[in-house]
């Protein structure tokens, strides 16, 4: 493909997101500051002159961190692999090996060979203040290696079932690094320019990556330009392209929390309540100022009538006119802060709600038992339903892929075993919010049972009904429980077999004593009368 046809391409996508980059940087002025869009800062530079109400931003931070510990906590098992056959999960040998997998997988992310934590906690700031996050995957040497990138620099591209076909990156490298990244593939103007010595090295050459879903490939080829998706690397200052590849996935992770239709990007929760963060920060700086008028009001005094400058600070001696009445005094506003501070209060509130931080709290309830508690927190991480999709499908999903494809590719993690081979994999996920979404199940069989109790004392019969086994291994499951923790079904079966066969044995030797007795009893009697009918004689 010809670089004036990627750049073409390029700076398409690049107007399609002018309106998006007004709309978030008044999201990170009032927000998340250290974003940028439209404006430029130098480092260092303070960005937070424009909050008086810290409220969104604190709610912003403990959303992302909610998320963050509650959805991929990498120090808990928040997934699991498992076969997308029903039939192969009652294998032993599968069940070892996806369970071997995800605890490696889980070790890996946990490490910081991979990056995920920090990475992770800054895409979903991102994510819940504007919207879309991204974070690019590379390969390392044991497995992915993954990086939070700023929003400003991706440009993206969807078709019209929202999955992402195109990705554009703008970035910067000094010449030696690109000279040193690309060696002989940059322009020639580039390359005669280094060479000759022309050029500035603290000077910065603008790249953009190119990541398309190619279309026309041969499948039957496995090399780097016949793969799903076509990766160039172009020169902008040359219009030179100096790095094409491919990819089996796109490797960046573009999530977005909410996306309304026909729209490429995502709307977040500091985008909704923008208006009223805007509302807060207003009443927050007129209570400051309605405080001051009343702490430190402006003083009223006659024309001519103070001698020297006027002085206001405690201890200071005022020297007015003698024979004046005028004397200097304060000017009564009647500004009252306690106004805006009940309105402020509720605006606030409303932010809070905005990010589900009411959610998120555990119950303040002295009366409630510890049941009571954990069903109320499973209740109230419901509100992550209807986005969890959204996240499993353009983020975790595949965040897995390609945490296991490269593993596998490394060797960290052994070939499958032959019932797995060229079969596809699922993925279950058992962390906090995921595992309130599953509950729902659990807690209407414990309502049934609960509502069947009087007909079970009235018939115990009905209970034969119930596949208790079942019943008791899919609330292990839905409670994400270690499976570890439970005996194989085969073992428990095997045991139950040689229980049963204990317990017949047992009543076989019971009645074979029994018999004995009896046999022994009758000789006795027998005996007895044998040796009374001897006497008789």
């Amino acid at each position: 493909m010809d670089a004036s046809i990627l750049i073409s391409r390029y700076e398409k996508a690049k107007s399609k997101r002018y309106n998006w980059d007004h709309h978030w940087q008044e999201v990170a002025d009032l927000v998340l500051p250290t974003r940028e869009f439209t404006a430029d800062y130098t480092a260092g530079e303070k960005r937070r002159n424009r909050i008086f109400s810290d409220v969104a931003p604190e709610a912003a931070d403990s959303l992302s961190s909610a998320l963050s510990g509650m959805l991929t906590n990498t120090s808990t098992r928040w997934f699991s692999l498992a076969p997308s056959n029903p039939r192969l999960k009652q294998s032993d040998a599968v069940k070892r090996y996806l369970h071997d997998a995800t605890h490696l997988m889980l070790e890996y992310l946990d490490s910081a060979d991979s990056g995920f934590s920090v990475a992770s906690h800054e895409m979903y700031l991102d994510l819940v203040c504007f919207g879309t996050g991204i974070m690019t995957v590379t390969d390392g040497v044991h497995g992915p290696r993954f990086q939070a990138k700023a929003l400003q620099n991706f440009y993206l591209v969807d078709d019209d079932q929202g999955q992402m076909v195109e990705v554009y990156r703008y970035f910067k490298l000094p010449i030696l690094e690109a000279y040193e990244t690309f060696g002989e593939d940059l322009s020639e103007k580039t390359l005669r320019a280094i060479k000759e010595g022309e050029l500035d090295y603290s000077k910065e050459i603008e790249f953009v990556h190119v990541v398309l879903k190619r279309y026309e490939r041969d499948p039957a080829k496995i090399d780097n330009l016949n793969k799903p998706y076509a990766s160039y690397y172009v020169e902008l200052t040359g219009r030179h392209i100096v790095s094409e590849s491919g990819f089996d996935r796109i490797p960046y992770l573009t999530p977005r929390w909410s996306k309304a239709p026909e729209e490429t990007y995502g709307r977040s929760p500091a985008m909704k309540v923008l208006p009223g963060i805007k509302v807060a920060n207003v009443m927050s700086r007129n209570i400051l100022e309605a405080c001051e008028l009343a702490i430190r009001p402006p003083i009223m005094m006659p024309a001519n009538s103070i001698e020297g400058p006027l002085r206001t600070s405690p201890g200071s001696l005022i020297y007015y006119r003698q024979g004046t009445r005028d004397f200097p005094r304060p000017l009564v506003s009647g500004a009252d802060p306690r106004v805006g501070e009940a309105l402020l209060q509720r605006q606030e509130a409303r932010i809070e709600q905005a990010f589900f931080l009411d959610k998120l709290r555990t119950p303040e309830n002295d009366r409630m038992t510890a049941t009571e508690v954990v069903q109320r927190r499973q209740e109230s991480l419901m509100f992550a339903s209807p986005m969890l999709a959204r996240l499993y499908a353009e983020f975790l999903d595949p965040l897995i892929g390609h945490t296991f494809e490269s593993m596998v590719r490394s060797g960290v993690i052994p070939d499958a075993p032959e019932a797995l081979q060229g079969r596809s994999l699922a993925v279950e996920y058992r962390s906090p919010m995921a595992t309130s979404k599953r509950s729902a199940h659990t807690q209407s069989f414990m309502q049934a049972m609960q509502a069947t109790a009087p007909l079970m004392q009235v018939n115990p019969g009905v209970v034969q009904n119930l596949d208790a086994d079942k019943a008791f291994r899919d609330i292990f499951d839905s409670q994400s429980v270690d499976p570890s923790y439970l005996k194989d079904s085969r073992e428990v079966e095997m045991m139950r077999e040689q229980q049963a066969q204990q317990q017949q044995a047992a009543m076989q030797a019971e009645l074979q004593q029994r018999q004995a007795d009896v046999g022994l009893t009758q000789s006795k009697t027998q005996e007895s009368q044998r040796q009374a009918n001897e006497r008789d004689q």
